[in-house]
């Protein structure tokens, strides 16, 4: 009977041992040694006297046989993981043979069938190693995976053991041998078992998958820890040539075509020669293609992929090539689909395009997928082959037919643009990757195992359903490091260029001054195309806020476009064509914003145009014919990302800035001039006799959908072009009136067919009141109450009913963006209550930092006095004490607003209800320093005295003796016995008789005086 799992069996199932094998490796290794050509010298550098070369002679030849007999890329990662799995095993065999137990190990007379079931908990159905590997492949044991950290795997291992440990101690105590052992030996072996065994098999483990990956390379591509490269590029052409030998070229004719196909992007430029000026070099994609940074999960359908937080529990990696390329030999590639997430232009389509290009033919037929040139509204499979028929121009190919003409290789399809369906079509898609994966279960069930990969924009990924156990892979911007190489790349290639025009290259350090722009691929093209043409940038980058270097920057852009189109416009007419380019670019940034998108659809943008531009365009007959479609206003732009997608055989589009950032600046650019526009109707209307009201429905339109809070560039962007203006007192004063205006009814107007979403009644007034609250204090920094609400008996109510109204109105998320940006002080205006708001600008960009850091000068501390309207010099201040309501008012009220701030707080105030101390919450006492508090928060000071005797204690006595209603008796004796318990726990304990007198003075509703000599006979604090 077989031993149990050992190391050799490990070896045995990757082949490498065995007669036929061994006479397989005599007859290649002559072969090869007479081969003539270009393969002598490489045999002769591996296959020579040295027994490690030899060795990998081995494993070539293993590798060789495995190719003829059939056995494929899948085949041979599934070995991995059952080689894998038995030296897990096998370790634990190990760690039993080398501590000192107080028998012979060999007595337990352990099999291999019986250390399987140590593992897994059962047996498998043969003793055969082929059957018992094939029971631990399916039994899930711990193995390393390319996403997780090498210590996770570890960590796991070391539980595994310690169940082992379990189970071996069961065995154990069943056998004869534990019968011989003295009760202290038998506690001694459970010792043994539960904290020696699982540690040195954990240590057995790591010297037994060193040693795998040392005599199979393949293991450690395959777990992403060892590295092999340069091994595995000499193996690979020396399979090469034995492949060859044995059987003569790679398939040819129509395979062979489709993997040409995927080579053919990477050698076309990054940009067309008509985006770049005369003289200029764009390097190739291959060139120009840097290996991003990434972070990689695993992910169940609960996790929202759109989190930044969730993402940045994740380490940032480096090597993406390599880390795919191992990946794709792990088991689980061809188990579920792998995500890959990035920003538009950080290089996801890229991605897959280098490696269809770069997989080895020999182990990966890759098939990429443009989903954008496919039918959207079909099958998985019928994309995949709709792809295949577009690459080779072949009708014929189907599925089926390319996996089976692709033998040995594992195929890799390549999803590219999951989220152009979503934005172009429209259509449902929730379902895909959950059909993705349904695909992939279905052909691995057919014997036609594969992996795939599907790219998608981050801000889109939870709009699909997560399959359970997938892996996400997150592309991170440039590093300055990657900005730097990519430059380096761009200014060798233009050496020439600059020099012959005088111009200096555009240094890391300079472009790193604008990290939006830097950090992408192609906006640091753009960047550097923009610099290219006279240094603008580097003559401007030191002396301009971001505002105005975006201006010049899309202004350069559109000037270049329309050049193309009219050199000889004259500059008052060029300047009126850029104005009004930037101004539809303008109108569809302002679409996806009130959208609450990143996007814009071509229908969507068409109807936008019609609404907010009607038959606007230049008037000079010297400009081009009007522009009159969404795709020639912003399609042309190559900053700008189209989006396209086939349903019911039609095309459609849609549309998205690169970056964020352009839209937002464009939202805050069309805010400014309009702004700018209504000051100067309002300085005509000022010289007429008979004054009008100035016409803002242009500006309502745009800002009565979505909150400029919500979006922190579009407010950074909004303070740039508004504080430096001359006549910043004449656009407070208009804001103002407008502010005061904002919730009257409204005329009907000229764009009341814009509508980006539909809202109720109350929502777009709301939303118009709440940017023009925000604009107000861009401008004006602070304002008061009594600007805001000049009419109002009572400013604080007015701020009040506003807010709840806001908060009523807008999405929580806006709401939430916008009470941060509020900073409200409550002050006195004489005997009235006061307030000023000004506008937070030091916002902390992360909101749920832990432990938070109290502000130290924050102006929400509640001052009761000011709440109930006791002004500094009123005659109610002095009074010592004062009831509001009951608190059941409080708590219904709060009870029917369903707030969840509210709720909380409410939530923590009923266990003082509970404990009969209700009236605490709305009971208020004055201090001996002429603070004023409730009585909830004095006992809550009480409570975090920690048991020291302070004045706080003395404080809470003369609460409960001077300040409380008369009337609430029971109230007051509770209050004063939690008090007391504190002084008690503070060591200084009160007599019970103190206790009755005080409780009868309660009881008789006595006056304050009468309680005077009892807070005297209490001792006082050490100061």
């Amino acid at each position: 009977m077989p031993g149990p799992l050992r190391y050799a069996d490990a070896v045995r199932l990757l082949g490498g041992n065995g007669p036929v094998l061994d006479a397989l490796d005599r007859v290649v290794g002559g072969a090869l040694t007479t081969a003539v050509g270009p393969a002598p010298e490489l045999v002769l550098s591996l296959f020579g006297a040295d027994a490690q070369l030899a060795q990998l002679s081995r494993l070539l030849v293993s590798s060789t046989a495995e190719r003829i007999q059939g056995l494929g890329r899948f085949e041979r990662t599934e070995r991995l993981a059952a080689a894998h799995a038995v030296i897990v095993v096998a370790a634990y065999s190990d760690a039993m043979g080398q501590v000192r137990l107080p028998f012979d190990v060999r007595e337990l007379d352990i099999s291999r069938t019986d250390s399987v079931r140590f593992a897994t908990g059962n047996v498998p159905e043969s003793r055969r190693l082929t059957a018992v590997a094939d029971h631990l492949l399916r039994s899930h044991l711990p193995l390393p995976s390319p996403h997780e950290p090498y210590e996770t795997t570890l960590t796991e291992l070391r539980s595994f053991y310690a169940s082992m440990s379990g189970h071996m101690g069961t065995y154990v105590s069943g056998l004869a041998v534990w019968d011989r052992l003295s009760p202290s030996a038998r506690e001694d072996v459970r010792a043994i078992l539960c904290d020696r065994i699982p540690a040195t098999a954990l240590t057995c483990y790591e010297e037994l998958f060193r040693q795998l990956a040392a005599d199979f390379p393949d293991v450690g591509v395959w777990a992403d820890r060892v590295d092999h490269r340069a091994t595995r590029v000499a193996v690979r052409h020396l399979e090469e040539t034995v492949t060859r030998l044995l059987d003569g070229a790679l398939p040819a004719g129509r395979l062979t075509v489709l993997r040409r196909a995927g080579a053919l992007p990477l050698d076309a430029p990054v940009l067309g020669a008509e985006e770049t000026a005369e003289g200029m070099t764009i390097p190739s994609l291959r060139e120009a293609y840097v290996s991003a940074d990434f972070r990689v999960a695993g992910f169940s359908s609960a996790e929202r992929l759109t989190s930044e937080a969730w993402w940045q529990r994740h380490e940032v990696r480096g090597g993406l090539d390599s880390f795919l390329e191992g990946f794709l030999t792990a088991p689980k590639a061809a188990e579920v689909p792998i995500l890959l997430l990035g920003l538009p232009g950080a290089g996801k389509s890229l991605v897959t395009k280098v490696l269809a290009a770069r997989l080895p033919a020999e182990d990966f037929l890759v098939v990429r997928v443009p989903l954008r040139d496919v039918p959207a509204d079909t099958g998985v499979q019928d994309q995949i082959e709709a792809a295949i028929r577009q690459a080779t121009g072949e009708r014929t190919m189907d599925w089926a037919d390319v996996v089976r003409a692709a033998g040995p290789a594992l195929p890799v399809v390549l999803l590219d643009g999951f989220d152009e369906l979503l934005q172009a079509t429209g259509l449902h898609q929730s379902d895909y990757l959950e059909r993705v994966a349904n695909f992939q279960q279905r052909e691995a069930a057919l014997g036609r195992p594969l992996a795939i990969v599907v790219t998608s924009r981050t801000i889109v990924a939870d709009r699909a359903r997560l399959t359970p156990g997938g892996i996400a892979v997150r592309l991170e911007p440039f590093s300055a490091t990657q900005t730097g190489q990519w430059l380096e790349l761009w200014n060798r290639k233009n050496a020439a260029y600059f020099s012959r025009n005088g111009l200096r290259p555009l240094t890391p350090e300079q472009a790193l001054a604008q990290p939006d722009l830097a950090s992408q691929p192609l906006l640091l093209l753009m960047l550097a195309l923009y610099d290219a043409q006279d240094n603008a940038y580097q003559r401007e980058s030191g002396t301009l806020a971001s505002f105005e270097l975006y201006e010049r920057l899309l202004a350069r852009f559109a000037r270049r476009e329309l050049l193309k189109h009219e050199a000889r416009l004259t500059d008052e007419d060029l300047a009126q064509a850029i104005e009004y380019e930037l101004l539809r670019l303008s109108v569809a940034a302002f679409g996806m914003f009130n959208r609450g998108r990143q996007w814009i659809t071509e229908d969507e943008l068409e109807a936008d145009l019609e609404a907010l531009l009607p038959q606007q365009a230049p008037s000079s007959a010297g400009l081009r014919a009007a522009l009159t479609g969404a795709q020639t206003t912003i399609g042309r732009f190559f900053f700008i990302h189209r989006a396209e997608a086939f349903r019911d055989d039609v095309r459609l589009h849609s549309y998205e800035f690169l970056h964020a950032t352009f839209g937002e600046f464009l939202v805050a650019r069309l805010v400014a001039q309009e702004l700018q526009d209504l000051m100067t109707a309002e300085q005509t209307e000022a010289r007429r006799a008979r004054r009008s009201r100035t016409d803002d429905s242009f500006l309502y339109a745009l800002l009565s959908f979505a909150a400029c809070a919500g979006r922190g560039p579009v407010v950074a962007f909004l303070v740039e072009a508004l504080r430096p203006l001359q006549d910043r007192e004449e656009l407070r004063q208009l804001l103002l009136r407008l502010f005061h205006e904002s919730l009257d009814d409204r005329p009907v107007s000229a764009y009341a067919s814009y509508l980006p979403r539909r809202r109720p009644a109350p929502a777009s007034p709301t939303y118009y009141r709440a940017n023009l609250l925000l604009l107000l204090l861009v401008v004006a920094e602070e304002t008061s109450g009594r600007e805001l609400f000049p009419e109002a008996l009572d400013p604080v109510s007015a701020w009040r009913n506003t807010m709840l109204l806001l908060e009523s109105q807008l999405h929580g998320e806006e709401w939430r963006a916008l009470a941060d940006r509020l900073r409200l002080e409550r002050t006195w205006e004489g005997e009235r209550r006061h307030i000023t708001v000004r506008l937070e600008e030091a916002l902390d960009p992360d909101l749920w930092v832990w432990p938070p850091v109290p502000r130290t000068d924050d102006a929400r501390v509640v001052d009761p006095r000011w709440i109930y309207g006791h002004a500094p010099n009123s005659e109610i201040r002095r009074y010592t004490g004062w009831l509001y309501t009951s608190p059941n008012e409080v708590t219904q009220d709060a009870h029917l607003q369903c707030d969840i701030g509210t709720d909380a707080l409410l939530h923590m105030a009923q266990a003082l209800d509970e404990l009969g101390l209700g009236l605490a919450l709305t009971s208020y006492v004055a201090l001996s320093d002429g603070e004023a508090v409730s009585g909830a928060r004095l006992l809550f000071r009480l409570w975090c005295t920690a048991g020291n005797f302070s004045a706080v204690h003395r404080e809470a006595v003369h609460a409960a003796l001077y300040n409380f209603d008369p009337d609430a008796t029971a109230f007051t004796k509770r209050f004063l016995a939690v008090v007391l318990r504190q002084w008690e726990l503070a060591g200084q304990p009160v007599s019970q008789d103190w206790v009755n007198r005080a409780h009868s003075l309660i009881d008789a509703h006595a006056a304050s005086e009468a309680y005077a000599h009892l807070l005297d006979e209490l001792p006082h604090p050490p100061t």
